[in-house]
């Protein structure tokens, strides 16, 4: 009977769906040295803290196929800027296979696959999607001179039968110019 109880008091918290930049803040990239050509890219709060997306599942709908929608909306704004007579394409992928969602129990094994994850789009700028669990995941590609920005909203799948526990992660995004 202690198995049962210890089940329906535990929540399972997927924290540290953690979307950032290298160093999780608003980050520009002069290229040449330029003012212009330039690329930034600012997910979440900006700043040195980084912003999580947790999910809390309630032992009663563990696994049951039930979607879990995430703690926040994460904000995600891409900068590309270039000189009409050399114009630049810039892409955004995200790597959800580095950092991948492990329990933080010692001598557990257990991990959920980032593709369990997706998210939406509000004003779909920067699409929604599912993630792949992939290095180099591409999300997509503008051209200069725009910014862009969006405000995603993530879902947890809930289709995996899970030890309870604290899984965390990190998908790191990555703003480039070919």
């Amino acid at each position: 009977m202690a198995t049962p109880c210890l089940l329906t008091c535990c929540k399972i918290l997927l924290i540290g769906i953690t979307l950032c930049s290298a160093t999780a803040e608003a980050i520009t990239f002069n290229l040449n040295n330029r003012a212009n050509p330039r690329l930034s890219i600012r997910v979440g709060a900006g700043g040195s803290n980084i912003s999580e997306v947790a999910f809390s599942v309630p032992a009663s709908q563990l696994g049951d196929g039930t979607v879990i929608t995430g703690s926040q909306t994460i904000r995600i704004q891409l900068d590309i800027r270039a000189s009409a007579a050399n114009p630049l394409i810039a892409y955004l992928t995200a790597d959800s296979f580095s950092n991948p969602l492990q329990i933080n129990t010692a001598g557990s094994t257990s991990s959920i696959p980032f593709s369990h994850i997706s998210w939406t789009a509000q004003d779909g700028d920067i699409p929604s999607g599912t993630f792949t669990g992939a290095i180099d995941q591409r999300l997509v590609d503008f051209p200069s001179s725009q910014r862009y920005r969006d405000f995603h909203t993530f879902y947890y799948a809930n289709t995996l039968n899970l030890e309870a526990g604290t899984y965390t992660g990190r998908v790191i995004y990555t703003w480039a110019v070919p």
